[in-house]
């Protein structure tokens, strides 16, 4: 109990100065009662981008993704709250989507759980799912099937292991402001909860009040900077899901500065990231003597991680596309290709 006050004190800090000394006492006080999640990274479940972010996101820490249609941000930020609460018993991760209900995201994490598992050519797809869902079970559910066969029982002892901690919120662009989601944030915090993380799914289609319509940039802004105070308020990891600004569409490479809103999201993030796909963004030169590599590079995504509080930025990592499964490949490798913008990361 003396830990959990100790915690909620240190999350629910409140503003105004103190000197150093008693920064020391007081970080004294949070050790003496083992309250120290403020100093414990939430490792992404993905290397090496765990590594460039020095163990993971910290708490009070803002993490935007950004990139094209259809690159693959929804399954990245997905599988980040399903890696974190699979690796972490003690964390739970609140995912809001503004895009999907939660039966499609429910589908979604069966597929990624079934390529973890290991079940190869019989992994589970939407098709499959479609197919078990519609087969004759006696008034069953797909749940049910899917327990009665041998070869997917596995995937739900599996999610079991984290099925109430991993929290699907259906969000609504019309109803569900950052207060609504406050409020989802302070409903699941509970003693047995050491950290939390928040995905936001995503960033501009949450709403504001008729009385505060004005320029998008403008509103993007004001949402930025309330997640931050809200991930800073609550002392939990916060992951923004960013649309890109419709003329930069049609450049080749998406940056950071492309999104909307991108002032607000470059100052206020601690991490921000970007995505690619790799045959999009590789240097010509690396297209015209190999078809073959080239066409294979349409199946890995570049993650950029443009801004990093926590250590190095401007770094080019690689990671294979599991679309089918809703699914990035953990492990990934830096870059070492020529990218399109003369940059190349070495080893």
């Amino acid at each position: 109990m003396e830990r959990v006050q100790a915690e909620q004190r240190q999350v629910r800090e409140a503003p105004g100065p103190a000197s150093v000394a008693q920064v020391m006492d007081e970080f004294e006080d949070l050790a003496g009662h083992g309250a120290l999640r403020q100093f414990r990274p939430l490792p992404t479940g993905f290397m090496p981008l765990d590594d460039v972010l020095n163990g993971g996101m910290r708490p009070g820490e803002l993490m935007v993704i950004g990139g094209p249609y259809g690159v693959g941000k929804t399954i990245l930020g997905l599988q980040i709250a399903r890696n974190v609460v699979s690796a972490n018993r003690d964390a739970r991760a609140l995912y809001v989507c503004y895009e999907h209900d939660r039966t499609h995201l429910l589908t979604r994490i069966l597929c990624l759980e079934s390529a973890e598992y290991g079940n190869g050519d019989n992994a589970l797809t939407l098709r499959k799912l479609s197919q078990l869902a519609f087969s004759p079970l006696g008034g069953s559910g797909l749940v049910t099937a899917l327990r009665r066969d041998p070869r997917y029982d596995g995937i739900l002892s599996s999610m079991e292991s984290y099925a109430d901690r991993l929290i699907l919120a259906r969000a609504s662009g019309a109803s569900t402001t950052l207060a609504e989601i406050e409020r989802w944030i302070d409903d699941l915090q509970t003693p047995d909860t050491q950290q939390m993380l928040v995905v936001i799914d995503y960033l501009q289609k949450v709403p504001v009040g008729c009385e505060d319509l004005r320029p998008e940039d403008e509103t993007t802004t004001q949402l930025t900077h309330a997640l931050k105070e809200m991930a800073l308020a609550w002392g939990v990891q916060m992951v923004a899901i960013a649309a890109a600004d419709r003329p930069s569409l049609r450049n080749a490479r998406m940056r950071l500065s492309d999104l909307r809103g991108s002032s607000a999201l470059q100052y206020e993030t601690d991490i921000g990231i970007v995505l690619n796909n790799k045959y999009d963004i590789v240097s010509r030169e690396h297209l015209i003597y190999s078809l073959g590599d080239a066409e294979a590079m349409r199946s890995w995504v570049v993650l950029t991680v443009e801004k990093n509080r926590a250590g190095r930025h401007a770094v080019d990592m690689e990671f294979a596309l599991d679309a089918p499964h809703f699914r990035i490949m953990p492990q990934g490798a830096f870059v070492r290709e020529r990218l399109i913008d003369g940059k190349a990361v070495l080893e």
